[in-house]
C-alpha cells in the first residue's frame, strides 16, 4: 500500500552493483522524503512489477542486455512504460555519449538523459530534484485552480443572489 506522500522510483539496470549504489545515493540525497526505491536487473522484471506499483519515476538503463543477450532494451521498456502510464517520468541512462541515443530516448518519451560518467550520481540526483520541483509545481497549480474555481462559484452565487433580490424585492435597495 502506497503512503499518501510516498514517491515510488524504479531503477532498471543490469549492473546490480551500480543499481544498488544509485539507490543508496538517492536515499541519502533525499533522506527526508518518503521515497521507496525498487531495483530491477531486467526490463522484463520491471514490467512485471510496474502495474502493481505504478512508479512516478523510472531510472532506466539504455542497454539492458549485458548479462542476458536476448533481454529487451531500454527503448522497448520506455515505450512499454509510456504506453501503460504516460505520466511516469523516465530518466534514460547510458554509458554511450551519442547524440542519436539521446534524441531517440527523448523521441520515445524520456524526461531526461544522463550519461554514465564520474558525475553520474550528481546528475541523476539533480534530475530527480527537478522532477520533484515540477511535481510540486503541478500540485500547486491544481490547488490554485480549485481555489479560483471556488471563488468564481462564490462570486457567481453572490451576483446571482443580488440579481434575484433586485428582481423579486426591488424596494429593499
Amino acid at each position: 500500500m502506497k503512503a499518501k506522500n510516498q514517491m515510488n522510483i524504479f531503477i532498471v539496470d543490469d549492473n546490480k552493483v551500480f543499481a544498488l549504489a544509485l539507490k543508496a545515493d538517492i536515499e541519502n540525497a533525499f533522506e527526508t522524503m518518503f521515497i521507496k526505491i525498487y531495483t530491477f536487473e531486467t526490463g522484463e522484471d520491471c514490467m512485471r512489477r510496474f502495474m502493481q506499483v505504478i512508479p512516478e519515476l523510472v531510472i532506466l538503463d539504455y542497454c539492458l542486455n549485458s548479462k542476458t543477450p536476448d533481454a529487451v532494451d531500454g527503448i522497448k521498456v520506455l515505450d512499454w512504460i509510456k504506453n501503460e502510464n504516460p505520466e511516469t517520468n523516465v530518466i534514460m541512462l547510458t554509458a554511450d555519449d551519442h547524440i542519436d541515443i539521446a534524441l531517440k530516448s527523448f523521441k520515445h518519451g524520456a524526461s531526461d538523459y544522463v550519461v554514465k560518467t564520474e558525475t553520474q550520481f550528481e546528475k541523476i540526483n539533480y534530475s530527480v530534484l527537478n522532477f520533484l520541483k515540477i511535481k510540486d509545481a503541478k500540485n500547486d497549480a491544481k490547488h490554485y485552480k480549485r481555489v479560483v474555481a471556488l471563488l468564481f462559484i462564490c462570486l457567481t452565487l453572490l451576483v446571482g443572489g443580488i440579481i434575484i433580490k433586485q428582481i423579486f424585492y426591488p424596494s429593499l435597495f
